[in-house]
């Protein structure tokens, strides 16, 4: 999964293609399927294999800001795999550790890239699609407007603490921020992340026509 600026980011860079109305609904939607590490809820509940033409993803912004998150999820995996191949891919443990440490830096670089602090107001928007407890669903949309309150300043250590509210152990969790600053210091790497971004939106535009 990307985390939720590059979501965010990803999203509003679509939203004339899902023809949006409702950009609060759009980018709630957005953050919606990871809500699944706090409700507890099985992951093809949110992320659902065969999303891509699926018409319930365009019954509402919602709904589509739903679709952009499967769908940036979709392409990251595969940008990462073409930009970053000195980066683990496929099961286990220690792919999922280098993974997460390049979606981190990545949020990192998105978060400064577009005026976020104008789109968290419309996380208080909030449904419960699959029929979670809203108080839990506003905590974790709440998470959020504190994690990027100060765009400028947000860090590793940030978003190794979203990894917390998230429910992932402390080991975990050191071994993702250890390589995350590893990573940071390898130009060769840092080049890959910075065009991520650009490889993801291409990629999306040319699954979404």
């Amino acid at each position: 999964m990307a985390l939720e600026a590059t979501h965010i980011r990803f999203a509003l860079d679509l939203k004339d293609v899902y023809e949006v109305r409702d950009v609060d609904a759009f980018v709630s939607g957005a953050v919606y399927p990871d809500s699944r590490y706090v409700t507890g809820i099985d992951r093809l509940a949110t992320h659902p294999d065969d999303y891509l033409h699926d018409p319930m993803f365009r019954a509402s912004d919602f709904k589509k800001g739903w679709h952009a998150h499967l769908l940036g999820d979709t392409v990251q995996g595969s940008g990462m795999t073409k930009l970053l191949p000195m980066v683990k891919s496929g099961p286990g443990e220690e792919s999922w550790i280098e993974r997460t440490a390049i979606k981190i830096l990545q949020d990192i670089d998105d978060v400064n890239k577009f005026a976020i602090a104008d789109f968290l107001p419309s996380l208080a928007h909030v449904e419960n699609p699959n029929g979670e407890d809203m108080d839990v669903m506003r905590g974790y949309n709440k998470l959020f407007e504190n994690t990027y309150k100060d765009p400028a300043n947000t860090s590793i250590d940030d978003l190794y603490e979203m990894w917390a509210a998230f429910g992932v152990g402390d080991e975990l969790r050191a071994r993702v921020k250890e390589t995350a600053e590893r990573f940071a210091q390898d130009s060769a790497v840092m080049e890959g992340v910075k065009n991520l971004y650009d490889t993801m939106l291409f990629d999306a535009k040319q699954l979404l026509r």
